[in-house]
């Protein structure tokens, strides 16, 4: 199986670079999800959200999608090649009725508890940012390397990322991929204790705030890519000091790959959430996505900034 990222094609198997992640359903009800994210960094569970609220959010996406034009109508996702901005998602939509009845179910909120650790597996133990995160990945795009910490470092440091995917996700649409042990890992102390700690906001360094978008600095560190076929009503649980991107979406015939980022703290969490994606209409960071590329605000690059941490490992070899 071969996959891509970037320009770079990559092979997928045991002893290739990218690894398939190595499911924790098991673990399901026995208390075990919490050590075994402090273990790996992540959480690969199958099938555990209701299908039938997964596949609602998806058709009132989908629904709103055509109507802007982004899909074709009546295709299930394909998306509309005259349409230029294929990524643009209304925030809004992240909050309509079916969004909400998934991201923020009952059923959800006993996962993220159990994951969390929480002493009852419900709703009561945690708290999820009002702000989420739906995504609509066109043609050729990806998501670079990067830890979420880097965007909500306002709040507390032991929440954890929920990513759900709306629809199936084959290794050609371009799912996401998580870079095993870097919360751990002794290569990865440097940029944890850098890049890591830093706040878009305030670090002064224009660009997304991804580490890099290059696959093969990732390789550098010598830690394993891991991602997954994945399934409609899968989940995926990670730490905010977990690096990870995304495969590119090479779908073909072209189709709009969906997914949602939610993000979970502890009820009793006594450093609390990031407030800046809280309330009725969060702003989250916009005044820095709005202003991003502007030098004069933000005047350091993510390739100086990293060469000042001295994280910037010379590259390995990727076709």
């Amino acid at each position: 199986m071969a996959c891509r990222i970037g320009p770079h094609v990559l092979q997928v198997g045991p002893s290739e670079d990218v690894k398939l992640m190595e499911p924790a359903n098991d673990l399901l009800g026995t208390g075990r999800l919490k050590q075994r994210l402090k273990e790996e960094g992540y959480l690969y569970l199958q099938e555990v959200l209701p299908l039938d609220l997964v596949s609602a959010a998806r058709k009132a996406v989908l629904a709103s999608l055509e109507d802007s034009g982004m899909i074709l109508e009546g295709t299930d996702g394909c998306l509309n090649p005259e349409t230029q901005d294929q990524g643009a998602v209304p925030a809004e939509l992240a909050r309509c009725p079916e969004m909400l009845s998934l991201v923020e179910s009952e059923s959800l909120k006993g996962l993220m508890a159990e994951a969390l650790g929480c002493d009852e597996f419900d709703g009561k133990g945690v708290r999820t940012l009002d702000y989420k995160w739906l995504r609509a990945v066109g043609l050729g795009e990806n998501s670079g390397f990067h830890t979420d910490s880097v965007y909500l470092n306002k709040g507390s440091r032991q929440g954890l990322t929920c990513w759900i995917p709306l629809g199936d996700v084959d290794f050609q649409m371009g799912g996401l991929c998580v870079v095993g042990g870097s919360h751990s890992a002794q290569s990865y102390k440097k940029v944890r204790e850098t890049y890591s700690q830093i706040d878009v906001d305030t670090a002064g360094i224009h660009g997304t705030g991804w580490f890099t978008e290059d696959v093969r600095e990732i390789l550098a560190y010598r830690c394993p890519l891991l991602t997954s076929a994945f399934q409609l009503s899968d989940v995926v649980i990670f730490r905010l000091d977990t690096m990870h991107g995304s495969l590119s979406n090479h779908s073909d015939p072209p189709k709009v790959r969906l997914s949602c980022d939610t993000r979970w703290y502890a009820a009793d969490d006594t450093d609390g959430v990031d407030p800046r994606y809280m309330g009725e209409k969060p702003c989250g960071t916009a005044l820095w996505w709005v202003n991003r590329h502007n030098k004069d605000l933000f005047p350091v690059s993510m390739e100086e900034a990293k060469c000042k941490w001295g994280v910037r490992l010379p590259c390995t070899s990727a076709d």
